[in-house]
């Protein structure tokens, strides 16, 4: 939040890229997303159709290209999501990644984590305006990681994975829309988000300790109160609200929302 560390951990949800040369120096994508995991909006409105997500995977494959000094190969790229688009669970970022290493692959290139953790910027920056790179780094690397700042995430080894229920509220938004009035309320409200920076600091160092332990109940505390900061700082919404109260009424022993 707002630069300070974070704590992530990869689901098992997946995009798969598929990639081939083409005959043409042209670049052209085809995306199977189910229309029922773009879902709806803020507003309630449905999202109809994905030509407008196919931007950022021709730009995704354009700069694996000339990355690897490719600018002008030609290639089709085939792209399929099970991953909710708009909810937090970094479905452009798994697709910006697989696409990379499909699209350097098709080439005979294959780059490292760090290579496609760099190359990943350009398109998530498309989306998002200044992602912080936590997204793709998680995608790439997988498992459970700490994040710090672009090129410091880092591994970590837990006594036990948590066990975690994702539910999807089925209203979608745009993280760089969400960023973006963060960001606004954060100019005008500075003393009350220094100190929550300060806090959200406090709670990603013990929750990686938390982790190392194998401490649920502690981490259970964590989760609470960073759903509590984001409450606060109004990226909540009644639904992802009641959704919280379901899940801890019927015996879960936290929820927070993405």
């Amino acid at each position: 939040m707002l630069g300070a560390p974070a704590v992530a951990m990869a689901i098992n949800l997946y995009a798969h890229a598929g990639v081939t040369r083409a005959r043409t120096g042209t670049i052209s994508v085809a995306a199977d997303i189910p229309m029922g995991l773009v879902g709806r909006d803020g507003t309630g409105k449905v999202v109809k159709g994905t030509r407008g997500l196919l931007e950022p995977l021709r730009l995704a494959t354009r700069e694996s290209l000339a990355y690897i000094g490719r600018d002008r190969a030609g290639v089709h790229v085939e792209v399929e999501c099970g991953i909710p688009i708009g909810a937090g669970l970094g479905s452009s970022a798994a697709t910006t990644v697989a696409i990379i290493a499909a699209t350097t692959l098709s080439q005979g290139e294959k780059l490292s984590i760090d290579d496609i953790v760099k190359v990943a910027f350009g398109p998530e920056s498309y989306l998002h305006g200044k992602p912080s790179g936590v997204d793709h780094s998680t995608c790439a690397i997988g498992g459970v990681l700490s994040y710090s700042r672009p090129g410091g995430a880092r591994a970590l080894s837990v006594r036990r994975v948590p066990r975690i229920l994702v539910c999807d509220s089925g209203i979608h938004r745009s993280t760089g829309r969400l960023v973006k009035a963060v960001v606004r309320r954060s100019e005008d409200e500075k003393k009350v988000f220094e100190s929550h920076l300060v806090e959200v600091r406090g709670i990603s160092c013990a929750a990686v300790q938390a982790l190392r332990r194998g401490d649920d109940e502690e981490l259970g505390g964590l989760f609470n109160r960073n759903h509590e900061l984001l409450v606060d700082i109004g990226v909540s919404n009644p639904v992802l609200d009641k959704l919280v109260r379901t899940a801890v009424n019927a015996g879960a022993l936290v929820a927070k929302l993405t």
